[in-house]
């Protein structure tokens, strides 16, 4: 019974994401005309584009920042630049396309394998990167939350305690994360797998590095919508994380539509939805389709260089290879 439920409830849980999502983007975009929207598209500031290129670079920058520490949490060495390319590679693909666990695991095997680390050891680099996103997610999330919980719940219609509640949960399961190492030193088994018990200071550069990793991907978007009296930072970067979060375990490709339908329905209520969908599109291609292009190209080059020494290595060498040209 609970495996027949478990296995429905994952692709019920995506089906109403998405119903959801649609439904949203219909009520905040019914009344959108297209010209509008093509109008905020050509007047769109330069400056604006570029301080959202840069912040992306810097972003994705930080993103390698996790791989790298999930290399030091299973004690190999590799020289960071190698680490940057792989992480650089998966992620790129992994946030347009979706399916994380496929694709990002798919890519970071090409790449980490050619450097000798087995399939276990990539998986294992992957699940630390994974708990260092959601660590700055919550940590980011709690702290929005109980900045501007008065705003967030004009937008949700959720009691004001229980925001403060999520919100000190959220800090809460972050705070616990750091400090579990000052009790417990002996690894966790689960499932049939030792989890090693990072330390406190490990624990700090995760927290650290993901929650400077949010507010940058945040700024992106920030800087991109038009200026208003409405919302602050502190607001957009609590509705930030939900999209975010929910497009993550939505299983969209990239949090499409889902990401959109959050953001729009937040901030449309203060900003015309044509602005909103314009700064949108924009973010989109900065933050997305750039990093994927040249990610794309990189991994192009990675498989041809395999291809190629796969060649060389069953090539027939020797009087043999003689006597065949002959």
């Amino acid at each position: 019974m609970k495996h027949r439920l478990s296995k429905y409830l994952g692709p019920a849980l995506t089906l109403g994401l998405i119903g959801g999502a649609i439904l949203l983007l219909y009520r905040s975009l019914s009344e959108m005309r297209l010209q509008d929207l093509w109008h905020d598209l050509n007047e769109f500031p330069l400056s604006s584009i570029l301080i959202a290129a840069g912040l992306t670079a810097v972003s994705h920058l930080a993103l390698t920042s996790y791989d790298y520490i999930g290399v030091r949490y299973i004690k190999r060495k590799l020289a960071y630049w190698r680490v940057a390319v792989a992480a650089f590679t998966a992620y790129s693909i992994s946030h347009s396309l979706g399916f994380a666990s496929v694709t990002g695991t798919t890519v970071r095997y090409r790449l980490y394998s050619r450097w000798g680390f087995g399939a276990v050891e990539v998986a294992q680099i992957m699940a630390m990167a994974g708990v260092t996103l959601f660590l700055g997610m919550f940590l980011i999330g709690g702290v929005a939350l109980l900045l501007d919980g008065a705003r967030v719940q004009a937008w949700t219609d959720l009691p004001s305690a229980g925001i403060n509640a999520l919100g000190v949960l959220c800090l809460a399961v972050v705070a616990a994360y750091g400090t579990v190492g000052y009790f417990r030193r002996e690894p966790l088994s689960l499932w049939g797998f030792e989890l090693r018990i990072p330390s406190p200071r490990f624990a700090a550069v995760q927290i650290a590095v993901s929650g400077i990793d949010w507010f940058l991907v945040a700024s992106v978007l920030y800087v991109l919508l038009p200026q208003n009296n409405v919302f602050n930072f502190a607001t957009f970067l609590g509705v930030f994380v939900l999209a975010y979060f929910l497009g993550i375990i939505s299983n969209v490709p990239g949090g499409l539509g889902v990401f959109e339908a959050v953001i729009l329905k937040s901030l449309s209520a203060s900003v015309p939805p044509e602005a909103v969908l314009s700064s949108l599109l924009v973010y989109r291609g900065i933050y997305h389709l750039l990093p994927l292009t040249l990610g794309g190209v990189i991994f192009f080059i990675n498989e041809f260089k395999r291809s190629h020494e796969r060649m060389r290595r069953n090539a027939p060498t020797g009087p043999k290879a003689a006597d065949r040209r002959g």
